[in-house]
């Protein structure tokens, strides 16, 4: 199972949008939440159905300002517990042999000064009821200051705070990431029930918080097989993309019985060489460019 969480500072735009397509087709998460969404709950449904994660909660944005959303695919046993501006909660029911336990995506309020406001609802939340729990989320707030690079030095009283506040939510065995803004926490509980767990900060081209990617097993390595044929949208800016359909569709006179499935794989076979020819390994190299920017994050 794998949950994902990002601070997307909006999903307004399609860039965004196809942003977090991308990296939900490539991850499968079971669990998606999304911080800063900055819309409201029709483009939400809008999103979901696009990203085929028909089920979760909305909270929609005060204006142009904050908005969380919570997804998951439809037939997963998640049910919906609370939210508020600040959190959505919901339990987790993988199956009837496992013990359920809570997610919470959270975000600390964006005003240092009604932080505080933020640490009540987490010890409000803990209160509410008892199972193996984990939050994430953008917490807008570090425990020490080295866990920051650049900017305004953060103000230690604030640190201070947030540090008392985890320890008293999750006790003293309290599991975190390398923590920045954007984390996940969780007390021994939920570790002993997921000793293999892992989170990764993915870093995002488009925003300057990184996705938080939280593995509960150990992943095995996938056997490659035939790659399927996607159309790509890039190609449609091109005027050849046009003529390479048109020619590998239209049969000479010599063809003229090819079928339906031929013509098709016609169209592949000459789309992918040209794009080859054109383009080369364009999202080889995206792929080394995001992992070089993951490498200047960490």
């Amino acid at each position: 199972m794998t949950i994902l969480a990002w601070n997307c500072r909006g999903l307004r735009s399609a860039l965004a949008v196809r942003t977090l397509a991308d990296e939900v087709q490539a991850k499968d998460p079971s669990l998606i939440f999304v911080v800063e969404t900055k819309t409201g709950e029709s483009r939400m449904k809008g999103i979901r159905n696009k990203l085929e994660y028909t089920q979760g909660i909305t909270v929609p944005s005060d204006g142009r300002s904050g908005g969380l959303a919570m997804m998951w695919k439809e037939g997963s046993n998640i049910r919906f517990r609370s939210c508020s501006n600040s959190h959505i909660d919901v339990e987790v029911h993988e199956n009837s042999a496992s013990n359920p336990w809570r997610a919470t995506g959270f975000y600390g309020h964006p005003d240092a000064g009604k932080r505080f406001i933020s640490w009540q609802l987490l010890e409000n939340l803990k209160n509410q009821y008892f199972m193996p729990w984990i939050v994430f989320g953008d917490f807008n707030e570090i425990t020490q200051s080295n866990e920051k690079i650049g900017w305004l030095d953060r103000d230690a009283n604030q640190m201070e705070e947030f540090r008392e506040t985890i320890l008293g939510v999750m006790g003293g065995g309290a599991q975190r990431t390398k923590v920045r803004l954007d984390c996940m926490v969780a007390p021994e509980g939920w570790m002993r029930l997921f000793p293999e767990a892992r989170v990764r900060h993915v870093a995002m081209s488009i925003s300057d918080h990184c996705m938080l990617m939280l593995t509960l097993e150990r992943q095995q390595p996938q056997k490659r097989g035939n790659k399927r044929f996607f159309f790509k949208a890039m190609w449609t800016r091109d005027e050849r993309c046009k003529e390479i359909v048109e020619e590998a569709w239209e049969p000479g006179w010599a063809e003229v019985e090819l079928g339906i499935g031929d013509r098709i794989k016609r169209c592949q076979e000459n789309l992918q060489a040209w794009n080859w020819k054109e383009f080369g390994h364009v999202y080889r190299v995206l792929k080394q460019k995001k992992e070089m920017l993951q490498q200047l994050e960490c």
